[in-house]
């Protein structure tokens, strides 16, 4: 898992012409007249690597809160020259991951509810330095293993009162051309106060639409925990 972690922040901290720091990447145009065919992606997935570690007998105590952190990082990279990936930027990226990641937490654990923290913000601004800290060694400490991030997270899940917490390290995606793009993530589940990891997921896969569609939505279609 150490090096499974390190060599996933290392994409992070790569740079890349074609990634969202540029304006341009991140700029989201209305498509094209000739861009959708109005057909949803019919995607073919080739799973490049995969880590899944869940809790044995996992269930999460009824009534409890799941506090929802937003994506750490979030990657957007296209190529340079571009004419059909009017949609694709961070945003839309992240807004496909958490619709897939609500409707696997209510389909897993339909009794307990779930809260999003700091809604229309990253982080909370008396939040942020302790936020950005408590994550800042995952370059070199496993999520398992990191004593910063538990006391952290357990301080979070007091405060706003939740009992679980769960969040996305990161998120990338590579748009290769009109059809094909590369996906990467990391997702836990952590029981807060007890400082536990429940759910450790790695997913690096490369997804392709079979039909006439262009890969210009649904980023996170084929993500499976």
């Amino acid at each position: 898992m150490r090096l499974i972690i390190l060599l996933s922040i290392s994409f992070i901290l790569a740079s890349c012409a074609g990634s969202s720091a540029s304006p341009d990447a991140r700029r989201e145009a209305p498509p094209c007249d000739n861009c959708r065919s109005g057909e949803e992606p019919d995607f073919e997935v080739k799973i490049n690597r995969v880590y899944n570690e869940t809790k044995e007998n996992l269930a999460l105590d009824s009534g409890f809160l799941i506090g929802v952190l937003p994506a750490l990082h979030v990657i957007a990279k296209s190529p340079e020259k571009c004419d059909y990936c009017h949609s694709f930027s961070e945003s839309a990226i992240e807004f496909d991951f958490a619709a897939k990641e609500d409707s696997i937490l209510a389909a897993r654990f339909p009794n307990n509810q779930r809260v999003l923290l700091f809604p229309g913000s990253r982080v909370l601004e008396r939040d942020s330095a302790d936020f950005w800290n408590a994550f800042a060694n995952l370059r070199e400490i496993p999520l398992n293993e990191n004593q910063e991030l538990k006391k952290f997270l357990k301080e979070l899940s007091l405060r706003y009162k939740t009992r679980y917490l769960v969040f996305a390290s990161y998120i990338e995606v590579t748009l290769k051309d009109k059809k094909t793009f590369d996906w990467e993530s990391e997702w836990s589940v952590w029981d807060a106060h007890k400082g536990e990891l429940l759910i450790w997921d790695y997913r690096n896969l490369t997804a392709k639409s079979k039909n006439s569609a262009p890969v210009d939505r649904g980023w996170a279609g084929c993500w499976r925990p």
